[in-house]
C-alpha cells in the first residue's frame, strides 16, 4: 500500500461542518456577541462619513439658496422646529431641507423666500424657484423694483449686500466646524472599535483552534499504530498545523467579519433607498450577474482547494520522509532520483496553488467591473438628474461613495469564500481524522490490576493479522509463570515481535485471549496496562532535551538519584560524567550526538528507572558490543529478579540463561523448553543453533 495515496476523505454537507464548527465557538458566544456589536458599530460609523458629506454639500455648501419661511422676529417660535433661525431686518427666516418642501405643512403667516445669485451678486426673492437649476434673469434697475424672472414666474428680489450675505452664511460655517467633528469622531471611532474588534476576535479563534489542536492530539495519542502505518507523519502533521490554521481564520476574521459586510450591505441599501429609490433600482441592476459570478466561483475554487491540500499533504509526507532517510539517500547515491520525485510533488503543488489563483484574479476584477458598471449608469442618471433638478448634486455624490462601499465587501468576498473553502477543505480532513474511532477501545467497565502485578502472562489460542486474514500469528497458545525469564526466537517474520506488541496493546488480536494475571488485557485500561510493562527496543527513540529528562520521561515520580542511580546500573554513567553539562547535555534531534550503543545503553536505564513488573527486550543488545553486552546482563539479571522478561533475540548467546524458551515458526508456536532440553529435540532450535554455532566445512571455508 503506497501511504501518500491519500484514501478520499469523507465528504460532509457544509450544514454538517457549519453546525461542528460553530459547536467549538458555543463557549465563546458573548465574546462573538461582543464582536458583533463592535462590527455594527463600526459599519454606522463608515456609512455615516459619506451622508456627513452629502449634509455639507446640500445643507452648507449650496445651503444658501435653500427655500426658507419667515416670520415676524415676534413670532420666531414658529420656525424654531425647522432648526437654526437667521435673524435680518424684522424678520427670522428658517431653511428648509427637501422632506420639509415635500411636506408643504407650514405655520399660518410663514412667507416664502430663497436667495438666488444672479451673476456675483445675491438676491432674496419672495417665492421659491421651481427647481434649483431654474434660468433666472434679473430686471428692474431702481431700489425696492428689482424683479427676477425663472421659467414665466416673476419674483420680487431685494439685493443683499455683503453684510446680509455673511449673515446667512454664518449658519454654514458653524454647519461645517459641527460636521468636520462628527467626521473626525466617526474616523476615530471606527479606527478604535475596529482594533478592539480585532483583537478579541484574534483571542477568541486562537482560543478555539487551541482548543481544536488539543483534540486531535489526545485522539491522536489513542489511535492504534496500524493507524500510522498507514497514515505518513507529513500527512498528520498538515491536519494538526495547517487545516487547524485554516479554521483559524474562520473564527478570527471570517465569521464575523462577514456578519460585519453583511449589516454594511443591509445598511447601504437601506440608505440608499431613502435617499433616491430610483438611483437605487438602477445602482442594483448588476446583482443577477454578480450572483451567476458567485455561484461559479464557488463551485471551482472548493474543487481547486480540495486538490491544493491533498497534494501539500503528500508533499509533506514526502519531505518528513526523505529528510528522516537523508543518510540513505546520500549512502546510495539516490540525490537525484529523490530530487526528481520531489520536483514532481513540488510542480503538482504550485500547478494546484496557480490554478487557485487565476480563479481568484478573475473573480476579484469581475466584481470590480461590476462596481464599475454601476457607478457608470449612476453617474449617466444622477448627473441628468441633477441637471433636471430632480435629486441634489449631493445624493449623488454620496451614492457613489455608497456604491463603491456596497462593492468593497463583495470585492472581499474572493478572499473571504477563499478562507470559507480553505477552511471548509480544512474542516473536512480534520472532522475526518477525529471521526475514525480508535481501534484499540478501553473497556466499558474496565477491571483493576492488582497493586503488586505478578507477571503471570497467557495466550490461549491466539489468532492475529495485520491485514485482514493474512495471519501473522497462527493458534498461538502458551504460559508465562510470574517472575520467569521467557525467550522468543525464530526466524524473521516467524511473529516474535507482534507477541510482545500485542501484550500492550499496540494491536487487538483478531480470534482468542491474551491474560494478565488471569484478566483478560482488553478488560484492563491501556494506563493501567503499559504503566506495568516497559520495552526496551532495538530501534531506539530519545527525544528533544537532556539526557536525564529522556531516561525519566518527565516523570516527575523519578528522582535525580533515581536517573543516576539507573545510569550507573548500565555503566553509563561514566560517559555521561565526561559531558561538562552531565545529566544536563542536551541531545540531538533522535539522539543523534550518541551513538547507537550509548543510546541503546541509554534505554536500557529509562527501562530500569521505571521499575516495571514486566520487563520486554527487543533485539535490546543488538547495537553494543560484546564487553558492554556482558555488563547490561548483568544489570538485567539484578533488575529481572522477581520480574516477568521477555525477551525477543536473534543470537541464542543472550537467551541461553532464559526459564523457558518460546521457538516461533511461520505464525505458529513450535517448541517449548530450556536451552538444553531444546537442544536435546534436535528440533527448530537445534537447527537455529547449528546455523549459528556449527564450524563450516573445509570446503565451504575456501569458496
Amino acid at each position: 500500500m503506497n501511504i501518500h495515496a491519500e484514501r478520499e476523505v469523507k465528504k460532509y454537507k457544509d450544514s454538517q461542518m457549519l453546525s461542528r464548527l460553530m459547536a467549538y465557538a458555543k463557549p465563546y458566544w458573548k465574546m462573538i456577541l461582543l464582536c458583533i456589536v463592535l462590527a455594527f458599530l463600526v459599519v454606522v460609523a463608515d456609512l455615516a462619513r459619506p451622508y456627513l458629506i452629502k449634509v455639507a454639500i446640500d445643507g452648507h455648501i449650496n445651503g444658501l439658496h435653500k427655500p426658507m419661511l419667515s416670520v415676524d422676529s415676534g413670532s420666531r417660535s414658529q420656525l424654531e422646529p425647522y432648526g437654526r433661525l437667521t435673524s435680518w431686518g424684522s424678520r427670522d427666516y428658517a431653511r428648509l431641507d427637501a422632506d420639509a418642501v415635500a411636506r408643504g405643512s407650514f405655520p399660518d403667516g410663514a412667507e416664502r423666500h430663497q436667495i438666488v445669485s444672479v451673476g456675483d451678486n445675491e438676491y432674496m426673492i419672495a417665492g421659491w424657484l421651481p427647481s434649483q437649476q431654474a434660468d433666472v434673469k434679473l430686471s428692474g434697475d431702481t431700489p425696492g423694483k428689482l424683479r427676477i424672472t425663472a421659467e414665466g414666474q416673476v419674483y420680487e428680489a431685494v439685493q443683499l449686500d455683503g453684510q446680509a450675505s455673511e449673515l446667512f452664511r454664518k449658519q454654514d460655517y458653524a454647519g461645517f466646524i459641527q460636521l468636520g467633528v462628527l467626521f473626525l469622531l466617526a474616523v476615530f471611532g471606527a479606527a478604535l472599535l475596529s482594533y478592539l474588534q480585532s483583537n478579541l476576535l484574534q483571542y477568541t479563534g486562537q482560543t478555539i483552534i487551541f482548543n481544536i489542536r488539543e483534540q486531535l492530539f489526545n485522539h491522536l495519542s489513542r489511535m492504534s499504530m496500524s493507524y500510522f502505518d498507514r497514515n505518513p507523519v507529513g500527512r498528520l502533521v498538515v491536519r494538526v498545523t495547517q487545516d487547524t490554521e485554516a479554521l483559524n481564520q474562520l473564527y478570527s476574521q471570517v465569521v464575523v467579519n462577514l456578519v460585519k459586510d453583511v449589516i454594511v450591505l443591509i445598511g447601504i441599501v437601506a440608505i440608499m433607498l431613502q435617499l433616491s429609490l430610483k438611483l437605487a433600482l438602477l445602482s442594483f441592476a448588476v446583482i443577477p450577474f454578480l450572483a451567476a459570478l458567485t455561484i461559479w466561483y464557488r463551485i471551482v475554487v472548493r474543487k481547486a482547494q480540495r486538490t491544493s491540500r491533498t497534494i501539500l499533504s503528500r508533499l509533506n509526507s514526502f519531505l518528513a520522509e526523505n529528510l528522516s532517510g537523508i543518510r540513505i539517500t546520500q549512502l546510495f547515491i539516490r540525490e537525484e532520483r529523490q530530487r526528481d520525485q520531489f520536483e514532481h510533488h513540488n510542480t503538482a503543488y504550485y500547478r494546484a496553488g496557480m490554478r487557485g489563483t487565476v480563479i481568484n484574479s478573475i473573480f476579484q476584477p469581475a466584481i470590480g467591473f461590476l462596481g464599475n458598471v454601476a457607478i457608470a449608469l449612476l453617474l449617466w442618471y444622477g448627473g441628468g438628474s441633477v441637471i433636471d433638478g430632480g435629486i441634489t448634486f449631493g445624493i449623488v455624490y454620496a451614492f457613489t461613495h455608497y456604491v463603491r462601499q456596497f462593492f468593497q465587501p463583495l470585492m472581499s468576498l474572493a478572499e473571504k469564500y477563499n478562507q470559507i473553502q480553505t477552511a471548509m477543505v480544512g474542516a473536512e480532513r480534520i472532522f475526518d481524522m477525529l471521526d475514525e474511532p480508535p481501534a484499540i477501545n478501553e473497556a466499558a467497565l474496565p477491571k483493576s490490576l492488582p497493586k503488586r502485578v505478578r507477571g503471570e502472562i497467557t495466550f490461549d489460542h491466539v489468532w492475529f493479522a495485520y491485514n485482514n486474514e493474512d495471519w501473522v500469528l497462527k493458534d498461538v497458545s502458551f504460559t508465562i509463570q510470574p517472575g520467569q525469564t521467557v525467550a522468543f526466537v525464530g526466524a524473521t517474520g516467524a511473529g516474535k515481535s507482534s507477541i510482545i506488541q500485542l501484550i500492550n496493546r499496540f494491536y487487538d488480536i483478531q480470534k482468542g485471549s491474551i491474560k494478565l494475571d488471569g484478566i483478560d488485557i482488553r478488560d484492563i485500561s491501556l494506563d493501567e496496562l503499559r504503566r506495568c510493562i516497559s520495552i526496551v527496543q532495538q530501534d531506539v527513540f530519545l527525544f528533544t532535551g537532556d539526557i536525564s529528562s529522556n531516561i525519566r520521561l518527565n516523570n516527575v515520580g523519578i528522582s535525580e538519584a533515581q536517573v543516576e542511580e539507573a545510569a550507573r546500573m548500565v555503566h553509563i554513567d561514566e560517559f555521561v560524567d565526561q559531558l561538562p553539562q552531565g545529566y544536563r547535555t542536551p541531545l540531538g534531534e533522535r539522539g543523534v550526538n550518541l551513538s547507537l550503543g550509548q543510546r541503546q545503553l541509554l534505554s536500557f536505564a529509562r527501562a530500569i528507572a521505571f521499575r516495571p513488573q514486566i520487563l520486554i527486550l527487543d533485539e535490546a543488545t543488538s547495537n553494543i558490543d560484546t564487553e558492554t553486552e556482558l555488563v547490561v546482563q548483568d544489570a538485567l539479571h539484578n533488575i529481572s529478579a522477581g520480574r516477568t522478561t521477555l525477551i525477543v533475540a536473534h543470537r541464542l548467546s543472550t537467551i541461553q540463561h532464559a526459564d523457558q524458551i518460546i521457538v516461533m515458526h511461520k505464525g505458529k508456536v513450535r517448541e517449548i523448553g530450556r536451552h538444553y532440553q531444546l537442544l536435546a529435540q534436535r528440533g527448530y532450535y537445534y537447527r537455529l543453533y547449528e546455523l549459528q554455532y556449527k564450524e563450516p566445512k573445509p570446503a565451504q571455508a575456501a569458496k
